[in-house]
């Protein structure tokens, strides 16, 4: 799956592990996050997450949270939402801690909290 930013550039949403870092770094884990994507009075907050963590983790250059929010157009926030949704469903807690040798290991850029 493919979106256009505000900036004319073109990602291509795509799983990695530094998507599941910044994921798990969601007050209350990756379960929380499940949840609160199904609250109504939580879903606007936790969409934005879920848009900074993508693109923040795909984008070539390191990114702001409003920068990352910024960037994103309105129409491709579904398409974001229902990426990350779709790839969490599929992750087994247990196994989804990531270490500084597997990122480096899979060329990801290094994890650094905003």
């Amino acid at each position: 799956m493919e979106i256009i930013l505000r900036n004319g550039e073109k990602i291509k949403l795509d799983w990695n592990l530094m998507v599941l870092e910044y994921l798990e770094e969601y007050e209350g884990g990756l379960e929380q996050l499940k949840k609160d994507v199904e609250d109504k009075s939580r879903r606007f907050r936790t969409f934005n997450f879920i848009i900074y963590c993508v693109i923040s983790a795909i984008y070539p250059e390191e990114l702001s949270y409003n920068e990352a929010i910024s960037l994103v157009d309105i129409n491709d926030l579904d398409k974001i939402v229902f990426f990350i949704i779709q790839n969490i469903n599929n992750i087994k807690l247990e196994n989804n801690l990531v270490d500084n040798e597997k990122l480096h290991k899979h060329n990801v850029k290094s994890f650094k909290r905003k």
